[in-house]
């Protein structure tokens, strides 16, 4: 069955639970090790069907520049790229258009996205309706009927509407600042306050963990951590 477009994102919540499993130690005080999430295999996370330029997706397959990722509706994929972490969740589309030391480019097509990027490299991430500028910020978004749902849940994003450039907002965040991006203005902007959902920081700490990092939300300056050994 077809998902409202214009609803949160829920289509993966069932396939979360091995996910989120994997996070209980942590809540729970339990840490597991870094090194439980920092091998050096790129991929992290593999469930369901899951593409890369239209093949099959492997627990060895390597990311590149210039991938093109497809998730089915039972698809979820983690897989870093680097000092960032990259999770895309089921029914979406993420194309890697550039990736280097200096800079980086991702563009979601369709579907949603959580993300957490190292200090210090300047990342630009485009999707539906929204471009954003980033470099050491966690962030989580998806695209809607009604526009493109973005929450910056720390760091600072440079958020910028596809259909007026000048329509832009600096989001800076300690503990999840999500906005939506609507198709159309309203008072002169398409940005929107939005409620927290269809994320946790429980997931957004396992993406910091794949990178030998923590999330500041939970861990006070574990962003600052140096990455993986």
């Amino acid at each position: 069955m077809d998902r409202d477009e214009s609803a949160p994102y829920l289509g993966t919540r069932l396939a979360r639970r091995h996910f989120l499993r994997a996070a209980a130690g942590g809540a729970s005080g339990l840490l597991l090790p870094l090194s439980a999430f920092g091998a050096a295999d790129q991929v992290h996370d593999l469930r369901g069907r899951v593409t890369i330029n239209n093949r099959p997706a492997t627990r060895k397959s390597d990311i590149l520049p210039g991938d093109r990722i497809v998730t089915g509706s039972d698809g979820h994929f983690v897989f870093v790229m680097g000092e960032d972490a990259i999770m895309v969740r089921s029914r979406s589309e993420l194309v890697i258009e550039k990736y280097d030391d200096t800079s980086g480019f991702l563009r979601l097509v369709t579907g949603a996205l959580g993300a957490v990027f190292g200090r210090g490299r300047p990342r630009r991430i485009v999707a539906a309706n929204v471009t954003a500028g980033i470099r050491g910020t966690g962030v989580y978004l998806e695209t809607r009927g009604d526009g493109t749902y973005f929450c910056t849940c720390w760091g600072s994003a440079n958020l910028a509407s596809a259909d007026d450039p000048k329509d832009r907002e600096v989001v800076t965040s300690t503990r999840h600042s999500p906005r939506l991006v609507a198709t159309k203005p309203q008072d002169g902007s398409r940005f929107r306050p939005a409620p927290f959902e269809t994320h946790t920081d429980e997931e957004m700490d396992i993406l910091q963990k794949c990178v030998g990092r923590r999330s500041p939300i939970l861990v006070p300056g574990g962003d600052e951590l140096t990455g993986r050994k």
